[in-house]
């Protein structure tokens, strides 16, 4: 039965209008339609999940016991007001197990104070300072590798508040010598003190074992993070000049 709305103008002397609307079935059809294109999309992203779960699950590193190149990094850890961490997160990025002539830590400083930056010029690395109207990471990023030219082999993207176990280059080296033109590390929470670090921590495995080691069990990519990941230095170099985006790992995972 159709549904009839009845108006009236603000004329008492005008006569009535009647408007018809849809029918009441033709109505229950579209909801019906938009229901059923809502349990495809929630019963695709349910099966997307469920699948990349189970097949993390049987992921295995894979470990080359030779390698025939030790590749030059370039340990780029752009920050922004970073002061009372980066000090400390650039003086422990310097103690890699790997040799020091292979190596470079960069930090990026944008918007330092004066007693950071020399504390940051006591350590045996580089400081690039840039300045922006609007900072971005991407644009720090772009602007340092402007500054230290081609000399490497792989762009290491490290956080200001990301601490690197010992051995993260060497392992990073050995999946570059498979083949592989950027590699993404494992980020772990340092500190569980709190609830919500206690999410964020479980928030991270659960984004690893779903996006990460369930990709490479099926041969897909891993998801990028945007930090804790190496990348081809001058494939990054190429890519991120194109980039001007607060997401910048998306975007160069999608390039």
């Amino acid at each position: 039965m159709p549904l009839i709305i009845k108006t009236y103008t603000g004329c008492r002397s005008c006569p009535k209008k009647q408007i018809k609307t849809l029918p009441m079935e033709t109505l229950k059809t579209i909801l019906l339609i938009f229901e059923y294109i809502l349990f495809v999309y929630l019963l695709f992203a349910t099966v997307y999940i469920f699948v990349y779960s189970v097949a993390g699950l049987f992921y295995k590193q894979k470990q080359k016991a030779d390698v025939a190149k030790q590749r030059k990094f370039a340990v780029l850890i752009p920050g922004y007001k970073e002061d009372a961490v980066i000090v400390d997160v650039a003086r422990k990025a310097t103690q890699q197990d790997y040799p020091k002539d292979k190596f470079e830590v960069i930090v990026i400083a944008d918007s330092f104070q004066k007693e950071t930056l020399d504390a940051l010029r006591k350590l045996p690395i580089r400081v690039v300072e840039v300045v922006f109207e609007v900072s971005k990471k991407s644009k720090a990023l772009n602007k340092c590798m402007e500054v230290i030219g081609d000399d490497y082999d792989v762009a290491f993207v490290l956080d200001a508040d990301n601490i690197m176990e010992k051995d993260v280059l060497k392992k990073i080296n050995a999946a570059f010598d498979r083949g592989f033109d950027a590699v993404q590390g494992h980020r772990t929470a340092k500190n569980l003190n709190a609830d919500f670090a206690i999410l964020d921590a479980l928030s991270e495995e659960i984004n690893n074992h779903i996006f990460r080691k369930g990709h490479r069990v099926l041969g897909i990519s891993s998801a990028l993070i945007g930090s804790g990941m190496g990348l081809d230095y001058a494939l990054f170099k190429r890519t991120m000049a194109t980039v001007d985006s607060v997401g910048e790992d998306k975007e160069v995972e999608l390039k």
